[in-house]
């Protein structure tokens, strides 16, 4: 089998993560054969240079140079893949038209997200940039049910292949000592949220309900985990009488060892922008057994069992995460029974070998 992926960037992100995952446990087979496309050559992901595997960099610039789509072909010609998997709308729409004048089955995987269907009314600007691939696409992959259903993606094309956690991302856990350490944290219980700084994350609330919990008690640090460009905006609405309790440490490479220093996790997001798909997030969280906190949307209500491993709030509601995060520190044994049964979850439905196995044998049913 002869695959052949395509995606805009290996910078840091899940999409990212799942694709370096994916492929590092399919060459496992002997019987696979893999390159990749990738638009930029901004690579967060370095272990994609010891895969053995041939990479193609294409520079992204659709508007001013149509030879793009002359390299694209003379790749497909060369390498005669049985199989194309694009991980990106701008992969899917360009390059689609194609794979389906060669007949090349397009496994497009553009959706990771699924905004609330306000969003992606049909001919909405964001439901189009979309569904313009739909017609050469084979398949429509998304990482859960709920992106399906935002992009009204049409009915026997649409699949849905949970994110798959990499139990290897655990295994060298660094002591929790040290990190507390390394960010001077002393405070008995620690409140963690791993986002972008972005107008898709909802840091406000997070930040609102850290100062409201900080007027009753002086416990918690409240741990965030990313960088973006509402980074400032947000470190400077805290009063300053608070900042000591809250930690930002921007991008972080060993983010399990930071996670697994906090007692509960927390991922909220701006509904009026964005809908989770399958969080990486919180999936870390869940693996290390810590009780999680989400937004009742998107694909989160897939991955949160209400009340058996979090909680499901809604967006904006400071009062409601406030009221969860006191119930999870007062009722310590209810927390710890969470966090155990995120980790069974997760090791039942999201597992590594699952969304291989899935992804595999979708392949095998959509062979060229």
């Amino acid at each position: 089998m002869k695959i052949l992926y395509v995606i805009e960037s290996l910078r840091s992100g899940g999409k990212e993560r799942r694709l370096t995952s994916l492929i590092k446990k399919i060459l496992i087979d002997e019987n696979v054969e893999i390159q990749i496309v990738i638009l930029s050559k901004d690579i967060h992901y370095k272990e994609i240079f010891n895969f053995n595997i041939k990479i193609h960099f294409l520079k992204r610039n659709f508007k001013k140079d149509i030879a793009i789509f002359f390299k694209f072909n003379k790749i497909l010609n060369n390498f005669k893949p049985n199989i194309v998997h694009c991980w990106d709308n701008i992969a899917a729409i360009h390059f689609g038209p194609i794979c389906k004048f060669k007949k090349i089955p397009l496994i497009n995987s553009m959706i990771s997200t699924a905004p609330h269907q306000d969003l992606t009314k049909p001919y909405s600007k964001r439901y189009l940039s979309v569904a313009i691939s739909y017609p050469f696409s084979t398949v429509i992959l998304a990482n859960c049910k709920a992106g399906l259903e935002s992009f009204k993606v049409p009915v026997g094309k649409g699949v849905c292949i949970y994110n798959g956690f990499d139990m290897d991302r655990i295994k060298n856990i660094v002591d929790k000592k040290i990190i507390l350490e390394k960010f001077d944290i002393k405070t008995k219980y620690i409140i963690g949220m791993t986002a972008s700084f972005s107008d898709k994350k909802d840091y406000n609330t997070f930040v609102r309900a850290g100062e409201k919990l900080l007027k009753k008690r002086k416990d918690i640090t409240f741990l965030a985990i990313g960088d973006g460009p509402n980074l400032s905006k947000i470190k400077g609405s805290i009063n300053k009488n608070n900042l000591n309790y809250f930690r930002f440490v921007g991008k972080q490479d060993d983010v399990e060892s930071i996670v697994n220093i906090c007692d509960i996790g927390v991922l909220i997001s701006n509904h009026e922008t964005h809908g989770e798909g399958i969080s990486n997030a919180l999936m870390e969280f869940m693996i290390l057994k810590k009780p999680v906190i989400g937004s009742n949307s998107g694909g989160t209500k897939e991955l949160i069992i209400d009340n058996e491993t979090g909680f499901l709030i809604e967006a904006k509601n400071v009062d409601k995460l406030v009221e969860k995060i006191e119930f999870l520190l007062t009722n310590p044994e209810r927390a710890k029974m969470m966090g155990e049964n995120g980790k069974i979850r997760i090791e039942k439905y999201f597992s590594i070998d699952t969304m291989i196995e899935q992804t595999y044998k979708l392949y095998k049913e959509n062979l060229n």
